[in-house]
């Protein structure tokens, strides 16, 4: 979750260094969002994947409102995956109004 923060405030510092290196940036988060927890794991571990799911979407969020930002088809193709799935979509869309 810091490295999210520090994402974040890079995005917003020094955009053009976060845009040279975007493609890379999108497998990591992808699999941050994806991620389920096991069937049989505790209500911690649920609450702490659901912490890190949120932390990613502001990520992306930050990410999402660099200028150029869509010159990368592989985010792009993230952020689509993110509207396409009902309970990401709406999670994101909750962090952007914040």
């Amino acid at each position: 979750m810091p490295c999210h923060l520090i994402l974040s405030k890079l995005s917003e510092k020094c955009p053009s260094a976060v845009l040279a290196v975007l493609d890379s940036l999108v497998d990591p988060l992808q699999k941050t969002i994806n991620f389920k927890p096991k069937q049989d794991a505790v209500k911690q571990e649920v609450d702490r994947n659901e912490d890190m799911i949120r932390s990613a979407l502001r990520a992306i969020a930050s990410l999402n409102r660099i200028s150029g930002g869509d010159c990368s088809l592989r985010f792009k193709n993230l952020t689509n995956e993110i509207t396409k799935s009902p309970t990401l979509s709406e999670k994101y869309n909750s962090i952007r109004n914040e």
